[in-house]
């Protein structure tokens, strides 16, 4: 084992966590930390935690039961809680989880390597006691916790090394959200929209892609919102402008969007810069118009109906994601059926379905949840069957093309197979026995088309190009 201190993170939750995290090890890197090889032999162990959805919170509970009892035998063991969780149970954890040193909110671990060092000095300096089967007792947290207020994530020079890809990255563009959706829970745990300045993200790509990366994906909890706090104000098509610029970078995309604002300057962005992916995450939610007006949405189905009529207008090979919530308080079988029939009016080339499930400390939390979860299950059954539908005709249509596929690694197990993706996001496995292609671009001819994927075989890196190259790239269908 090195001299040096060593941690494990875990993280749960979306792109914006799996970013978060990264930024939190680039910190103790810089800080002379160590990762571990597993969380068993770390002298910290993060949790980097998600409030989203009851299922990601049940994973953290959980793992901080395993790590009472460790702590037990080693009480100089740094465990911390960040994230999203430790925004909304710091409380509870504080009064309830004497094995946690560590609760810091998503706005404040800008110097978490501080907080971990603080922490690490108290637990050392501590007089162990032991109950009589040689147990540590777990004494009361000394109240290391900076939630709500603290110093930004964003105040962290990355340490561009320090990801999980060679050829991809993540990049925070804005934190937060202003939105006033009912069921959910991010605007009370990561706190009002904050832009980050032009001129500093487009330093951070510019670092990345000195380091080797190709494709970035912006993120924001409404990406295309960015810019609206900022003095002068910015937006996000003048940063993808400006992105665009950058000769290294050969693809970019931002996740997720809100239908509010989808602007002509940015279906124009879209359709002028060729690097831009070739998709758009833009969650309608619900197909009725009165449980989005419930929801909070700030739309109707008509006007997010035009949105996607002018998006397919002036782009038409842009492919469209979407989010749905199934069983929100008061959806009517009727309404239902209005979310069933958008679906098979827009023909989403991929869709999460969620099943509503009331989260603490929102709006909708105070509503009757009364539609059953027999039914809640049945409708989100009913979603995810019509998706595959779709998802299954839009990648058969692509057999037969030769896509350019960025590949990302090798699946496990003994026919183990290479797999990337394409421009249009859409996952291919293919055969190869050169593990030396993940983070290149390989040409790829599609051969079978699933509902969720794609199969095809390696091609010689000459079979991209001239109309072939064209007609994937505009995503022949």
């Amino acid at each position: 084992m090195s001299a040096r201190p060593t941690y494990y993170l875990h993280s749960y939750g979306c792109q914006m966590n799996k970013l978060d995290s990264e930024l939190v090890e680039s910190r103790l890197v810089q800080a002379g930390y160590e990762r571990a090889p597993s969380e068993a032999v770390a002298d910290v162990v993060l949790l980097n935690t998600c409030s989203v959805r009851q299922h990601a919170e049940d994973r953290v509970w959980s793992r901080l039961g395993v790590l009472r009892v460790r702590k037990r035998r080693e009480p100089h063991l740094v465990v911390g809680v960040l994230g999203c969780m430790a925004e909304e149970h710091k409380h509870y954890l504080q009064a309830r989880m004497p094995h946690v040193d560590l609760v810091v909110g998503p706005s404040a671990f800008g110097d978490i390597d501080a907080k971990v060092e603080a922490a690490r000095a108290r637990n050392a300096a501590l007089r162990p006691q032991f109950d009589k089967h040689g147990r540590a007792r777990l004494l009361p947290s000394a109240g290391l916790v900076a939630v709500g207020a603290g110093v930004s994530g964003d105040t962290i020079r990355r340490d561009v090394r320090v990801r999980p890809a060679r050829a991809q990255a993540y990049v925070s563009i804005m934190r937060g959200c202003n939105m006033p959706c009912t069921y959910c829970i991010v605007p009370s745990t990561r706190g009002p929209e904050v832009s980050r300045p032009i001129a500093q993200i487009v330093d951070e790509v510019q670092r990345l892609c000195d380091d080797g990366v190709t494709e970035v994906c912006l993120l924001g909890q409404t990406v295309n919102a960015y810019g609206r706090d900022l003095q002068p104000k910015a937006s996000l098509p003048e940063l993808l402008y400006r992105l665009h610029e950058i000769p290294a970078l050969r693809r970019l995309a931002f996740i997720t969007s809100h239908p509010n604002f989808v602007t002509p300057a940015l279906i124009d962005a879209l359709a002028e810069l060729p690097k831009l992916a070739r998709y758009l995450h833009l969650p309608a939610q619900s197909g009725s118009t009165r449980v989005l007006k419930a929801m909070q949405r700030g739309y109707t189905r008509e006007r997010y109906l035009e949105r996607i009529a002018a998006l397919r207008e002036r782009v038409p090979s842009l492919d469209l994601h979407s989010d749905f919530i199934v069983g929100y308080p008061g959806e009517t079988e009727a309404e239902f059926e209005e979310t069933v029939s958008l679906m098979q009016e827009v023909r989403f080339a991929q869709s999460y379905v969620f099943k509503y499930s009331p989260r603490p400390g929102t709006v909708a939390a105070e509503l009757p949840d009364d539609v059953p979860e027999a039914e809640k299950a049945r409708r989100n059954q009913v979603l995810l069957a019509l998706q595959a539908e779709h998802g299954l005709a839009y990648n058969r249509a692509l057999v037969g093309s030769v896509q350019e596929v960025l590949v990302e690694g090798l699946g496990e197990g003994p026919d183990s197979r290479l797999h990337g993706r394409t421009v249009h996001h859409r996952i291919v496995h293919f055969a190869a026995d050169d593990d030396t292609l993940v983070g290149r671009y390989v040409p790829v001819r599609i051969v079978q088309g699933n509902a969720h994927s794609l199969v095809g075989e390696l091609l010689p890196d000459d079979a991209y190009q001239g109309e072939e190259r064209h007609a994937a790239a505009a995503g022949r269908r």
